[in-house]
């Protein structure tokens, strides 16, 4: 497992799905956490040894106040990783209002954009930063107009933040997961995206949490140093291109020979 002992994190968006993965995979790993969440984790947070901050993302005051607790509770903040998120799938451009656009984009994309400008002050040089985006950023799906254009804002926030925050050896890196198997995907009853997503992914099957936190723990470590403004897909290859394309081919090839 790569080493954060002495290392202190952020994550937002801690107390469930892949944000709780992340904060018990790096605290196994040795680092000081604060979970910055809108529920209340603090019981839990106090069983595993984490900070909790109560935070809504979409308040630029809220960004400030983690990151300020954080410095005061741990000193300099070493990884901040932007995971919280909205996921308002199924709204096509049919039924967008401006309210859904524009909540989506405070919570997912103004969220990132403030915590990287917050993290100038309080991110120590050689910092991490990283992202959470969603391989529905990476590929044209129907029905997620506000979702899939946030997402795909952040993978280019981050690329943006890596330009800019190079000089101090700050790293900014983006995981976009696959479909995931955590509450907001296994509690809907007969959810027709896990055998849609299962059939089309070419490993066939969903995400666990702790892949997604794999990913994470490893762009968080010093094996990552030269890597910034990096989009990873840990989604089975689904970004890559469907697995079942029914397409027959011509009667013009005959034994593997194209025939004019």
């Amino acid at each position: 497992m790569f080493d954060l002992t002495g290392k202190t994190a952020v994550i937002t968006g801690g107390a469930s799905g892949i944000g709780r993965a992340i904060v018990e995979r790096f605290i196994a790993a040795g680092a000081r956490v604060l979970v910055a969440d809108k529920t209340d984790a603090s019981e839990w947070c106090h069983e595993i040894g984490a900070a909790y901050f109560a935070a809504d993302v979409s308040v630029e005051g809220d960004i400030e106040g983690m990151l300020r607790q954080c410095h005061h509770l741990y000193g300099k903040v070493s990884v901040l990783v932007n995971n919280a998120g909205i996921q308002p799938l199924g709204v096509g451009f049919d039924t967008l209002t401006p309210q859904l656009m524009q909540r989506t984009f405070e919570v997912n994309v103004n969220s990132v954009a403030f915590a990287t400008k917050h993290a100038r002050t309080y991110l120590e040089d050689g910092g991490r930063i990283i992202n959470m985006a969603s391989f529905v950023g990476l590929i044209g799906v129907p029905l997620a107009a506000a979702y899939a254009t946030s997402k795909a804002a952040v993978i280019h926030l981050t690329k943006l933040g890596a330009m800019e925050l190079a000089a101090r050896g700050i790293t900014v890196n983006v995981v976009c997961p696959g479909t995931v198997m955590t509450p907001a995907v296994t509690d809907i009853p007969d959810n027709p995206e896990i055998p849609f997503i299962t059939s089309r992914t070419p490993l066939g099957r969903l995400a666990r949490p702790e892949e997604i936190a794999a990913a994470v723990h490893f762009l968080a470590s010093a094996d990552a140093s030269y890597i910034t403004g990096a989009v990873l897909p840990v989604d089975g290859g689904i970004s890559a291109g469907w697995n079942q394309h029914p397409v027959i081919p011509p009667t013009n090839i005959e034994g593997g020979i194209w025939r004019d």
